[in-house]
């Protein structure tokens, strides 16, 4: 049970009648790092004696403790933990400021930090770019592109302005803006010319025999897959490389007899140019659907807006191919071996 006193201020009030000094964000950044007042004084370059008094003129404004302390340094109090979420939100948000200034500096019209999974990338993604850097050229485009497990805490930190990405299982944030798009069918991946190939039919066993190149522990994707040989009653691969790169996964593929589980998409894009081969199965994977998510409580930049509009210009677009078009794309998965026949595992 929490001992610790509420507020003497009312939330919606709060920081309209408490005056926060920079120097008091900084500290709080610096004692959630340091857990010492002297250790955090002088990080941010002040006396220890000067940093009580700012720790304690903001415990006194706020009505409640937020560090407790002890013989071994401080501890922040559940206030104080909340204190530190803002602190950092604060210090991330000057950083960006910077950084888009920066790039107004230089010429350009503004910064947009996109933060996106594989599997949106080789077609969704880079024809929302395209789109809009075809109207904006002079906007600057920052993009990393990474496992939703990563992505998310990225946003919430503010590295990231928005992720094309999907919510981890047993993630939730109430400060998260999503906007539902369709799931990704995914597919099994090898070099041409894999021994797989020359089977009539290629079973799950055949596969769980292979060397896997898989993402790591904990992402959404190896989740799936895992799932996947669960409910076959099949045990794990037991051959496994571990890696989120797609640049080491096609070089590996390519220079082994290795499989990889990949979006459909991402396989396509690379299949076309004879660097991989879909191999005709069906795991049974469904991923969670893919969202366009943002920060609820951070306001977007005039360039973040324009860019999500290409992106929902794009996604429109697509749902709008016609019939054929989406058909000549599964045929072209399916062509990758003329002679092996698919089967739903």
């Amino acid at each position: 049970m929490n001992d610790d006193p509420a507020p003497s201020v009312l939330p919606g009030s709060l920081f309209r009648r408490l005056r926060i000094k920079s120097r008091q964000v900084m500290l709080l950044n610096a004692l959630d790092e340091h857990r010492n007042l002297r250790r955090a004084a002088a990080a941010i370059h002040t006396t220890q004696p000067a940093a009580t008094v700012l720790l304690q003129q903001l415990e006194d404004g706020l009505g409640v403790t937020l560090f407790t302390r002890h013989t071994r340094g401080m501890e922040p109090t559940v206030f104080g933990e909340v204190m530190i979420r803002y602190a950092r939100g604060v210090l991330h948000d000057l950083e960006y400021a910077g950084d888009e200034m920066a790039a107004l500096a230089s010429g350009a019209a503004g910064l947009v930090r996109i933060g996106s999974v594989m599997g949106a990338t080789p077609i969704l993604l880079t024809q929302a770019l395209a789109r809009f850097k075809a109207g904006n050229p002079r906007v600057r485009i920052s993009l990393q592109v990474d496992t939703s497990d990563l992505l998310m805490p990225a946003l919430l930190r503010g590295d990231v302005d928005v992720v094309l990405g999907r919510l981890p299982d047993q993630f939730y944030d109430e400060d998260l803006a999503i906007e539902q798009l369709a799931g990704e069918p995914m597919s099994v991946v090898a070099r041409p010319g894999h021994p797989l190939f020359a089977l009539a039919e290629i079973t799950l066993l055949d596969l769980v025999a292979q060397t896997w190149v898989l993402h790591p522990l904990g992402s959404p994707m190896r989740r799936r897959v895992e799932q996947a040989l669960q409910h076959a009653s099949l045990a794990q691969p037991p051959d496994i490389v571990e890696t989120s790169s797609i640049l080491a996964t096609t070089s590996l593929l390519e220079a082994s007899d290795m499989i990889s589980v990949v979006p459909l998409d991402v396989g396509l894009h690379y299949a076309k140019y004879g660097l991989l081969a879909i191999l005709p199965v069906q795991l049974p994977i469904s991923m969670a659907n893919l969202g366009i998510i943002t920060r609820k409580k951070k306001d977007p930049s005039p360039a973040l807006k324009l860019f999500l509009g290409a992106l929902r210009d794009s996604i429109r677009d697509r749902k709008a191919e016609p019939p054929v078009v989406q058909a000549t794309t599964q045929r072209t998965a399916a062509k990758t071996d003329g002679s092996a026949r698919r089967r739903s595992l």
